[in-house]
């Protein structure tokens, strides 16, 4: 089973997880919100792991805007989906007018649906999952019946749709396809605590859809 350690970060409480396999010393690290860098590489130490890839669900500046810190510190390349790497390099917080300084980052590696993120004896599936942000993406470990779901599904709701980017039938058929999973998959979301699939379909029942 994989050790995952949820660490929320700046500026809008973004979680970013370690997830390790302690075992294999390997670990990797799912969104990149600010000033987590030292909370980061402390934990990391304590489990007695190197951090091997940094990966991205999304592009939107609050879980990027660590990326070049986090690198720095560990030296672990970054990966996104093809369709966000833009956001990556020409970050921005538009519609909102916010006074960070935002730093690009040129992805190491591009993501498509199907890709697979490694850590130790461990696979994570990439699953496109549109809506929130053009590129937007989940990580399925479907062994250990786990989901990374960025900004795509929270406890008791999902990504907003009015966004640059954002589309509202792309989110349906994204939730949809989460919907299919095990109702016991553990859901851990870019915001916000865990909870399941199962606790969350309600969110895509076919009766539902017009509320999206």
């Amino acid at each position: 089973m994989l050790a995952i350690h949820a660490v929320p970060g700046a500026p809008l409480e973004v979680n970013c997880y370690l997830v390790a396999d302690v075992d294999a010393g390997q670990a990797i690290l799912v969104d990149a919100p600010w000033q987590i860098v030292e909370a980061i590489t402390t934990l990391a130490g304590e489990l007695g792991v190197t951090i091997r890839e940094i990966v991205c669900t999304h592009g939107h500046f609050d879980h990027t805007m660590g990326l070049n810190e986090l690198h720095a510190a560990t030296g672990a390349p970054v990966a996104c989906h093809a369709l966000d790497a833009d956001l990556l390099e020409h970050p921005t917080t538009a519609p909102f007018s916010l006074p960070f300084t935002l730093t690009p980052y040129t992805p190491d590696r591009v993501l498509r649906e199907g890709n697979i993120i490694e850590v130790g004896g461990h696979r994570l599936v990439v699953m496109h999952t549109p809506g929130h942000s053009p590129g937007a993406i989940c990580l399925y470990d479907e062994v250990d019946g786990l989901l990374f779901s960025g900004d795509t599904l929270f406890a008791g709701t999902y990504g907003r749709v009015d966004l640059p980017g954002g589309d509202a039938a792309q989110m349906v058929t994204s939730l949809r396809r989460l919907r299919a999973l095990p109702a016991t998959t553990r859901v851990f979301p870019g915001h916000g605590g865990e909870t399941t699939i199962g606790n969350e379909r309600w969110l895509v029942r076919a009766d539902e859809m017009e509320e999206f």
